[in-house]
C-alpha cells in the first residue's frame, strides 16, 4: 500500500512538473530572424523584411495574450517593411480589444495584412473557441484579405499580397491561383494551412506564409526528432520548405488551442528577410 502511495505521489509530482513546464514553454517566445530564399526575387526587393505572426488564439483560457504581446514587442523593435498574420487570430470576443491594441503598435511602411484561419470562421473542435471576424480593427492598420489580393510596391517593383479564405479550401473549392492579377514582381500568398502549397498551379506565387500547426504544440522527444501528438497527417510542420519554385514558411505561431500548454514546440515570432535563391 505504501509503495502504491509513493508511486501515485511520484506520478502526480511528475505530472505537475510537466504541466508547469508546458505553461512556461507556452510563453517562452522564440524571436528569430530567418533568411528566406525566393526564386526570381527582383534585386530591388533583396533584404525585404516581413514580420510573420500567426495563431494568436486570443481570448481563450491560456497565456496566449501575454505571448502575443511579446511577439508584437519584438516586431516593434525590428521595424519590418511589412507585417503579416496568418490566421486563428481572435478565438473569443474578449480577445478582440487586446488584439486591436497590440497590432496598433505596428505601422510598417508596406502595410499589415491578415488572412483568416479555421478558428476565426468557427471551424474547430475547441470547446473554448468562439471565433470572431471583426468589421473594424480599431486603430490597427490592418487589411483583411479574404480571397482577394492587394498591390503595393517597393523601388518601383510590384508586390502582390493575397489572402486565402479557409473554408473554401477545407471544402475543396479553393482556387488560389485566381487570387493574383498583377504581372511580375513578387507574389505572396497568406494561407493558414501550409499544405495549400501542394495545390498551387506552377507559377502561382513565389512565397507562401502559413501557420495552423503550432509546431505540433505537444511533442515528445524521440531519436531523430520530435513525435507530434496532433496534426500528424500534415506534411509541413514548421520552418522553411522549398516546393518547386515556391518557398513555404510555416510559423509555429504564438498561441495554444484546446490546452494552454506547449511541449518541444515553442511559440515564435519571425522576421523574414528575403533573398534571391
Amino acid at each position: 500500500m505504501a509503495a502504491t502511495r509513493r508511486a501515485l505521489g511520484a506520478l502526480l509530482a511528475g505530472g505537475g512538473l510537466l504541466a508547469g513546464w508546458g505553461l512556461f514553454e507556452a510563453q517562452w517566445l522564440e524571436r528569430r530572424e530567418l533568411r528566406v530564399p525566393v526564386a526570381g526575387l527582383p534585386p530591388e526587393l533583396e533584404g525585404l523584411s516581413i514580420l510573420h505572426l500567426s495563431d494568436f488564439h486570443a481570448g481563450t483560457p491560456s497565456l496566449n495574450l501575454r505571448t502575443m504581446q511579446a511577439a508584437v514587442a519584438y516586431g516593434v523593435s525590428q521595424q519590418p517593411d511589412m507585417v503579416v498574420v496568418t490566421g486563428d487570430i481572435i478565438a473569443h470576443p474578449r480577445g478582440q480589444q487586446p488584439v486591436f491594441d497590440q497590432l496598433a503598435r505596428l505601422d510598417p511602411p508596406l502595410g499589415m495584412y491578415v488572412s483568416l484561419g479555421n478558428h476565426d470562421t468557427g471551424s474547430t473542435r475547441d470547446p473554448f473557441s468562439r471565433g470572431v471576424v471583426p468589421d473594424s480593427w480599431g486603430d490597427a492598420p490592418v487589411q483583411l484579405l479574404r480571397d482577394r489580393s492587394v498591390m503595393v510596391e517597393r523601388g518601383g517593383v510590384p508586390i502582390e499580397v493575397a489572402g486565402l479564405e479557409p473554408d473554401p479550401w477545407i471544402q475543396g473549392r479553393s482556387r488560389p491561383e485566381r487570387l493574383f492579377t498583377g504581372p511580375g514582381g513578387l507574389r505572396i500568398l497568406l494561407a493558414h494551412f501550409p499544405d495549400v502549397v501542394d495545390d498551387l498551379a506552377p507559377g502561382t506565387c513565389s512565397l507562401v506564409l502559413a501557420g495552423h500547426l503550432h509546431g505540433g504544440q505537444i511533442c515528445l522527444p524521440r531519436p531523430g526528432g520530435r513525435l507530434r501528438l496532433s496534426h500528424t497527417r500534415w506534411r509541413y510542420l514548421d520552418g522553411i520548405h522549398r516546393v518547386g519554385d515556391t518557398t513555404l514558411v510555416v510559423s509555429r505561431g504564438t498561441g495554444t488551442t484546446l490546452v494552454p500548454f506547449r511541449l518541444l514546440a515553442r511559440p515564435e515570432a519571425s522576421l523574414l528577410r528575403l533573398t534571391a535563391g
